[in-house]
């Protein structure tokens, strides 16, 4: 395995922690656009008011996106909730257990799974009111403030069209807002300045430009880029799996293959993002046991269309163009352009192989893995038709049993471990639960402890 490790050592992350961000709020937006627009106006309004407040102690860095993905468990199914990520009606400041569990989803999915750590606790205790003692002692505590209140005046633009703010801001949600921050956005808005750029869609581009601009150490930008694959499961755990595994497949190839680093540098991140567009499509589709209809089948195969339209201005064209064409076969029968061999590059044939490879390996919705027979058969009869590139099958026809071993071994790398994030989550969904059946016992008990009282044998003959 050293040699794998080598070429995994060997490659250079190519798309920016700015790119990765913007890159993924066009992912959560092809989910649910309402929410997305709330979270980046949210995020603005902070940014302004940590800016005007100058608190040392505040890592603006991390309250931008934090807010920016601070409404994260409203993106996903809840069935414990029976929640559609879809509503437009969302209501982000309930009380009620059902939204507070959307922020204790969002607090561990961020803490565990991006650079933002401890940072993410912010949201633990998100819908509670302004806590004056807890803010000097945590940090946490300032962030929730800030997001909370800027969440707020965001939802109240929202709905309330070209009004005025109120005056006295407390209006919006009494008890809940810190005075330092309410007086700091009162200083930051002067002039209205934020609420008319918020209403005029004028912060947009400064605003873009700051988030292109952010920078992380190489191993918290792996950390956010890994979010690209895993904010998939929220259509989709097959193709988060499914994912990782083309990549997986594509650097064993492009080794193989000779690609030069920079080669497999570009290989590789066009792996990771192949099939980011899914995560416009269906659930429905994506998760179907069995054939698609025509009409459903072409609703899958425009997630190359949606690819290119997340990625669009925040990737290289190239990189883009690898994406947009992984469908594409050297007989020019894939899709959607159905170009022919001479247009397709190396790197596109190989991520081709290494797409329909995991394909053919990994279990589905509608099917089990295939044996290793049946994917060097179908690899076989692919290549002896014309569709993939002979030079690169070949080595799934010779080096198969190698190549799984490679997958398994950098699998283990890839993946992220979000055993945590749902084991922090279920403990505060079933804490009622827990607390239902301890009580039930106690109640158990005392009826245990009256049942020896004497004066039980006279409300027995009554």
């Amino acid at each position: 395995m050293n040699q794998i490790q080598e070429s995994l050592d060997s490659l250079k992350q190519i798309l920016t922690p700015g790119e990765i961000v913007l890159i993924s709020l066009k992912m959560l937006g092809s989910i649910n656009k309402h929410v997305t627009f709330h979270n980046i106006r949210t995020a603005f309004l902070a940014w302004k008011l940590a800016e005007t407040v100058n608190d040392k102690r505040l890592d603006i860095k991390h309250l931008v996106v934090l807010s920016l993905y601070h409404t994260l468990g409203f993106f996903r199914l809840d069935n414990y909730s029976d929640f559609n990520p879809h509503d437009s009606n969302i209501d982000f400041f309930s009380d009620t257990k059902e939204t507070a569990s959307k922020y204790v989803f969002s607090c561990y999915y961020l803490k565990y799974m991006t650079p933002l750590g401890n940072s993410a606790c912010a949201l633990e205790n998100f819908t509670q009111p302004y806590n004056d003692v807890m803010k000097h002692f945590i940090i946490q505590e300032r962030l929730k403030s800030i997001i909370y209140l800027c969440a707020r005046i965001s939802e109240y633009l929202f709905h309330h069209g070209d009004s005025e703010l109120p005056e006295d801001l407390n209006e919006i949600a009494p008890g809940y807002f810190d005075p330092e921050y309410v007086r700091a956005f009162k200083i930051a808005n002067k002039n209205n300045v934020l609420v008319e750029a918020i209403r005029d869609d004028k912060f947009t581009d400064e605003f873009q430009a700051y988030l292109k601009a952010l920078t992380f150490p190489e191993k918290d930008s792996e950390m956010l880029e890994k979010l690209l694959i895993y904010f998939l499961d929220f259509k989709s755990t097959y193709t988060v799996s499914h994912a990782i595994n083309t990549s997986c497949y594509a650097l064993s190839l492009g080794k193989r293959m000779g690609l030069k680093p920079e080669e497999l540098s570009e290989l590789f991140c066009s792996a990771i993002l192949h099939d980011i567009g899914k995560i416009a499509t269906p659930q429905r589709i994506l998760e179907f046991p069995g054939k698609l209809s025509p009409e459903d089948m072409g609703i899958m195969r425009h997630h190359v269309n949606h690819s290119k339209r997340i990625l669009s201005g925040n990737a290289p064209e190239q990189i883009i163009e690898n994406v947009y064409r992984h469908h594409e076969k050297l007989n020019g029968k894939g899709y959607p352009r159905h170009i022919s061999g001479d247009q397709l590059t190396l790197i596109q044939r190989i991520l081709t192989v290494a797409d329909i490879t995991s394909a053919l390996n990994d279990s589905r919705s509608y099917k089990s893995e295939f044996s290793t027979e049946k994917t060097i058969s179908i690899i076989t009869k692919m290549t002896d038709d014309g569709e993939l590139d002979a030079d690169i099958s070949k080595f799934i026809q010779q080096e198969f049993d190698e190549i799984l071993k490679e997958q398994q071994y950098l699998y283990k790398i890839l993946c992220v471990d979000f055993s945590q994030v749902l084991a922090r989550y279920n403990d505060y969904i079933f804490s009622d639960v827990s607390q239902l059946a301890n009580d039930a016992l106690k109640t158990e008990d005392d009826i245990e402890d009256v049942e020896d009282i004497e004066e039980l044998d006279e409300w027995d003959e009554d």
